[in-house]
């Protein structure tokens, strides 16, 4: 199916509700997040100028960084700067920027793709494209692994039963990263227990990785799972949506604008927000789509209790729930904004994934015991 993206832009979360980026660390580093933060707001805002000025300071601030230059160019083309722009398209290349997908799907850049020098510029990053590193991932006994560039589309790894077959295909679990690192490796310790009750994980392994934007969810939704559904033995047809953090609010919002696409959300310290209010400093919760395909999603919910998004989850699980969302969800005793999936959790995963795998829409009654966070430890 053709998913509907619309806008999105999911930069990072923080418990405090206060910014999108968190700020922390070197001093450098957090000065250009924030103003990154202040660039893409104006970008929503439609404020090519302040825009522009902000891309102007990233480039000084990372002479080197690829994707510094491309946020100038995508300015320059915005308020006419043709040359301009094309020029520091070229340079985000040279420095490295290899997104060929997000490129011809970028709005910004609409004003270039009638020059010629831009299919020039296409064609040069379609040769560093496939040049360019990706990150790679360890080998795994008794999984199979896929490592594929497919046209238009993110540059992904499939981990599979070797012995999924067209007759008996596997479904797809698909990891959102959060904000500022793909934690790869981290999901994919959890290939074993996805593999042993029928599912394969996809995760991506060339993106910028300091959020989510519209062009990439949709080649992400739009190239590449149909890629990964021509795999022998994968059916990526409603796929289920792993994501934590910014990860996680993509996933729901995706799941916003097409309720009845997806076999299932696993949310990890992310929140049912509205994410065009919270980007204004509203956080409000999300209205529910008026959709009776909200029925058919399950939702896998971990979140903490010291975690201030517990809260929106409260001021919707019971609307939600009556509305007919099937929602299981644990508020984690202790927990804050951070990755909750300890044993007892990934227990209580495998068992809804069983149900699912089962042609069942699991749900919980509202949770009211603690149970402690543990270390992660891979499920057997």
């Amino acid at each position: 199916m053709n998913y509907r993206t619309g806008a999105l832009l999911i930069l990072a979360l923080c418990a405090s509700f206060t910014s999108l980026l968190a700020g922390e660390g070197d001093p450098v580093q957090a000065k250009a997040k924030q103003i990154a933060q202040d660039m893409h707001q104006a970008f929503q805002a439609k404020n090519y100028q302040s825009a522009l000025e902000k891309a102007q300071l990233l480039v000084e601030l990372s002479p080197d960084a690829g994707d510094s230059h491309y946020n100038l160019a995508c300015a320059q083309a915005r308020l006419g700067k043709t040359d301009d722009a094309l020029a520091s398209l070229n340079q985000a290349i040279e420095k490295g920027y290899s997104d060929l997908g997000h490129m011809k799907a970028d709005e910004d850049l609409a004003s270039l793709r009638d020059d010629k020098r831009f299919a020039e510029l296409a064609q040069k990053l379609r040769d560093a494209e496939s040049k360019a590193p990706f990150e790679k991932g360890a080998d795994m006994e008794g999984v199979k692994t896929i490592d594929e560039l497919p046209d238009g589309g993110l540059r992904y790894r499939l981990r599979m039963s070797p012995t999924a077959t067209d007759e008996k295909p596997s479904k797809l679990v698909v990891w959102l990263h959060p904000s500022g690192g793909s934690m790869n490796n981290v999901a994919e310790r959890m290939a074993p227990l996805f593999i042993k009750r029928g599912f394969a994980l996809l995760v991506l392994t060339k993106k910028q990785w300091m959020g989510w934007a519209g062009p990439e969810m949709d080649q992400l939704l739009n190239k590449t799972l149909p890629a990964v559904d021509k795999t022998p033995g994968i059916d990526a047809s409603r796929p289920i949506l792993m994501g934590f953090s910014a990860g996680g609010q993509a996933a729901l919002t995706v799941w916003e604008q097409n309720p009845g696409a997806f076999g299932g959300l696993v949310l990890d310290a992310a929140y049912p927000l509205d994410m065009e209010k919270y980007s204004r400093g509203k956080p409000e919760p999300l209205t529910l789509p008026k959709s009776d395909d909200v029925k058919k999603t399950p939702f896998f919910v971990l979140v903490g209790d010291q975690d201030g998004g517990a809260q929106i989850w409260k001021k919707v699980e019971e609307p939600w729930r009556a509305a007919g969302v099937p929602i299981t969800i644990e508020y984690v005793a202790g927990g804050k904004h951070q990755w909750l999936f300890g044993k007892s959790q990934a227990e209580k995963l495998a068992k809804w994934l069983d149900e699912i795998a089962a042609g069942k829409l699991p749900s919980d009654a509202p949770a009211k015991a603690e149970v402690k966070t543990e270390p992660f430890q891979d499920p057997k």
